[in-house]
C-alpha cells in the first residue's frame, strides 16, 4: 500500500495502520503517515465514485465540513488498484461523534454542510456518478433474511434469539414493507444527499466538524438526510430537541414531508434490520462478540424509538 500512494498519488508514507472498524464489507480503511501528516486511505469495491466526486464539488465550493480527496498525479480523484478505487484523504480528526455527540457550533455547521449538499447543481459529472437511491434494495434483502431465519435452523443460543425477535415483530416488518412500497410513488430523487449522515460519520475536533463516508451519495430526497437528526437512528441519545434547533438554524428553513419521510425511515429501517439479523443468525468472521452485539442492535431498531415504529407513526 505504501508503494501504491507513492506511485499514484505522489505521497511518501512512513508507516499504514489498519483502522477498520465498522461494518462495510467492501472497503479497507488504513490510516497512512508521512513525516508531517496523517491520510485516510480507502480501497474499496462498495459504494460508487459519487463518494468522491461530492466531497470534491462541495470542497471546491468552500465548504469546510467535507474533506477533499487527494488527486492522482494524473489529476484523478483515485486510482484503480486490484479492481479497487484507491483514495486518499487528509486525515481530519479523531473522535466520532457517537462518542459524546456534537457542541453548538458543530451542530449548526453540521447543518451547514447538508444544506450545502442538497443546494449542489447536479452537473453531468455528478449525473455520470450518482445512483438514483430507492427501496429495492433494502426489500429484498428484508425478504432474503427472512427466508433465512425461517428456513434454517440456529446454530447457538444467539441465532435463536436473532430469529425470536424477529419473529415477534414479524407483522410489523410486514406492515413496512407494505408502507415502503406504497409510498415510493411519492418520492422523486432529485437532490444530491450523503444517505448516511448519522453520528458515526461525523468526527468532531475543538470548533469544527467533518462529515465523512460519501460513498453511498446518490440522488434522493432531503428526508433521506434529515431522517439522521430527526429521531430513530444510531446516536440518538446524543440528539434533542435543542440539538435539532442548532442543526435547523444551520440548515435554514426546511418544509419536510411526512410521506417521504415515512419512506426513507421505512426503507432505511428494513435496511438495518435485515443486515443485523443476517449477521446475528449466521457464525462468520467477526465473532461471537459481534454477532451478540448485533442482536441487541436488532431489538433496538425493532424498539419503540427505532426507524420501524417511526416509519409506522
Amino acid at each position: 500500500m505504501i508503494d501504491h500512494v507513492a506511485e499514484d498519488f505522489g505521497i511518501h508514507l512512513t508507516s499504514v495502520e489498519a483502522i477498520d472498524g465498522g461494518v462495510d464489507r467492501a472497503a479497507q480503511n488504513l490510516r497512512g503517515r508521512t513525516e508531517s501528516t496523517s491520510y485516510a486511505i480507502k480501497w474499496s469495491a462498495g459504494g460508487s465514485a459519487a463518494g468522491l466526486v461530492v466531497p470534491s464539488a462541495l470542497a471546491e465550493r468552500g465548504v469546510r465540513a467535507v474533506a477533499a480527496p487527494v488527486r492522482t498525479r494524473d489529476g484523478r480523484l483515485w486510482s484503480e488498484r486490484g479492481g479497487r478505487r484507491l483514495s486518499v484523504t487528509p486525515w481530519v480528526g479523531d473522535r466520532n461523534g457517537l462518542d459524546g455527540g456534537l457542541d453548538e457550533a458543530q451542530w449548526r455547521e453540521f447543518g451547514t454542510v447538508l444544506a450545502a449538499t442538497h443546494a449542489l447543481p447536479v452537473t453531468s459529472d455528478l449525473a455520470a456518478v450518482l445512483p438514483v437511491a430507492g427501496h429495492a434494495a433494502d426489500l429484498a434483502a428484508t425478504r432474503a433474511t427472512e427466508a433465512l431465519l425461517r428456513d434454517s435452523p440456529p446454530v447457538d443460543a444467539i441465532a435463536a434469539e436473532a430469529r425470536t425477535i424477529w419473529t415477534d415483530h414479524a407483522a410489523r416488518i410486514a406492515a413496512v414493507v407494505d408502507r415502503v412500497a406504497s409510498l415510493a410513488v411519492e418520492v422523486t430523487p432529485s437532490t444530491v444527499c450523503h444517505t448516511d449522515p448519522h453520528l458515526g460519520n461525523v468526527l468532531a475536533g475543538p470548533g469544527r466538524m467533518w462529515l465523512i463516508d460519501w460513498d453511498d451519495a446518490a440522488l434522493s430526497t432531503p428526508e433521506h438526510d434529515l431522517m439522521f437528526v430527526l429521531g430513530g437512528t444510531y446516536g440518538g441519545e446524543h440528539i434533542g430537541d435543542r440539538e435539532r434547533d442548532w442543526f435547523f438554524e444551520g440548515y435554514g428553513p426546511v418544509t419536510i414531508d411526512p410521506r417521504r419521510l415515512a419512506y426513507w425511515r421505512g426503507s432505511r429501517g428494513l435496511a438495518d434490520i435485515a443486515f443485523l439479523a443476517g449477521e446475528a443468525f449466521t457464525p462468520g468472521d467477526y465473532g461471537d462478540t459481534w454477532r451478540a452485539r448485533a442482536v441487541r442492535l436488532l431489538a433496538a431498531n425493532l424498539g419503540p424509538d427505532g426507524l420501524i415504529t417511526r416509519a409506522l407513526a
